[in-house]
């Protein structure tokens, strides 16, 4: 009995129980800790092969698929053969949407220990790239006074405007960007084309102006407008008398030759456009801006339709303009004008036969004064802006109060001289790429 007390009250050999007791734990927890930094390792190198798949993937100037773009960079994965991969993507003309999801079953070296064979590592990751559609109206000042100034204005302005075309209109954006140049004089004439489709009685065939209702701005900023129901613009002249020049055409309603040109992204043609476009009489900023948002009012989009049926414009913009409150489409106005806004004036017997006698001012009325003229200008540029339009002005060798109640905010409006409308215009381009990037 005594021996069995003995026996129990012995303490020797504890902490060789205690420690054999205590290895298993120890090891997994030491093994563990192993595992668990190979599994971050293994982890951060998948992740980063997957984020510079997804980005490399998603760029719209990749010519590849997504699945072989993804295959080229996750090479650097050491591990890749075991990686299970999944595409989710959506490809369109100007849009890339890509996400993949890499999961790998890490095997274990100590926690197997525990019954944990294997550890999951889930890299995931998306990008995507989107240019916006992109719907610009130019609206390009063709009056008389294009040609003062040493060199002058004309000149300059050309190549200022093509250089503007060359840089929104390249190979990647060609497909989504439409240009259309609006022209203008005293008047703007649409083209007998266009003339014809939108059903106003013709009057004569020397120009094809419209007339736009200017009683309470009917007809301005409120987009398509009822053209059966509008007069042709009468074919007249008013500063030509006792004056010769060869390079400028003294209508009011510019020739065929000087017409608009519609939603067009082949920039040899629009530049082809901007060299060959003459000079005429007049100043009819407000009829240009007028006809430059009508072409990015959805409501003109039946009109468009028919006009790319007739070979006009580009099939692939014939369901343009977009709506206006359309996420994936940018609307432009670029409003450049060298002088104030001029009455818009017509002949006193609102005659149609042409040449008249005798031709000059005393033979013309104010139709629509000045002051009523910048009204209609400024509503059509408060309308458009509401709408969401982004409005750029340049004041080339002018700087019109209106053209800053226009533009959208002050920096959006230029006041230049000489070559600096080149500057203006590559700063609007510029700024444009930008706005692009930030939809």
């Amino acid at each position: 009995m005594s021996q069995l007390r003995r026996l129990l009250k012995d303490q020797q050999g504890n902490v060789a129980v205690i420690s054999a007791l205590m290895l298993l734990p120890m090891l997994i927890l030491a093994g563990g800790a192993t595992d668990i930094a190979r599994y971050e390792a293994f982890r951060a190198q998948l992740q980063d092969g997957v984020d510079r798949a997804v980005l490399a993937s998603a760029s719209l100037t990749q010519q590849k698929s997504v699945e072989s773009t993804a295959a080229e960079y996750l090479k650097s994965v050491d591990f890749i053969d075991d990686v299970e991969l999944e595409f989710d993507y959506e490809v369109a003309l100007n849009s890339r949407a890509v996400t993949i999801t890499a999961t790998y079953n890490m095997a274990t070296a100590f926690l197997p220990l525990i019954g944990i064979e294997t550890v999951p590592i889930v890299a995931v990751a998306s990008a995507a790239e989107r240019r916006p559609k992109l719907e610009i109206s130019l609206m390009l000042d063709m009056s008389g006074s294009m040609l003062e100034s040493n060199p002058t204005r004309i000149s300059l302005l050309r190549p200022a405007a093509k250089q503007f075309i060359d840089t929104m209109i390249t190979a990647d954006t060609a497909p989504y960007t439409s240009i259309s140049i609006v022209p203008y004089a005293g008047s703007v004439n649409p083209g007998s084309v266009a003339f014809g489709l939108l059903g106003t009685t013709r009057r004569h065939n020397y120009s094809s102006c419209i007339e736009f209702n200017h009683t309470n701005n009917v007809d301005y900023g409120t987009g398509m407008v009822p053209f059966n129901l509008r007069a042709q613009v009468p074919h007249f002249t008013e500063n030509h008398v006792g004056r010769a020049n060869a390079t400028l055409q003294w209508a009011y309603c510019p020739n065929e030759a000087t017409s608009i040109t519609y939603l067009s992204n082949d920039a040899a043609a629009l530049k082809a456009r901007v060299d060959s476009i003459q000079l005429h009489d007049g100043t009819g900023t407000g009829v240009a801006t007028n006809w430059g948002f009508l072409l990015l009012d959805p409501s003109a989009q039946p009109f468009i339709s028919r006009m790319a049926m007739a070979g006009q414009l580009p099939m692939r913009f014939s369901n343009r303009p977009a709506a206006f409150d359309d996420t994936e489409t940018l609307k432009v106005i670029v409003l450049m004008t060298d002088g104030n806004i001029s009455a818009q004036r017509r002949p006193k017997a609102n005659l149609y036969d042409f040449p008249r006698n005798p031709e000059g001012k005393d033979s013309n009325v104010n139709y629509q004064t000045d002051a009523s003229a910048s009204t209609s200008l400024r509503r059509v540029c408060q309308i458009a802006k509401e709408k969401g339009v982004i409005v750029f002005t340049i004041g080339f060798y002018t700087n019109n109060a209106d053209l800053t109640t226009c533009a959208s905010s002050p920096s959006h409006f230029y006041n230049v001289t000489g070559t600096g409308i080149s500057l203006a215009f590559m700063s609007i381009a510029k700024s444009i790429q930008n706005l692009k990037l930030t939809q």
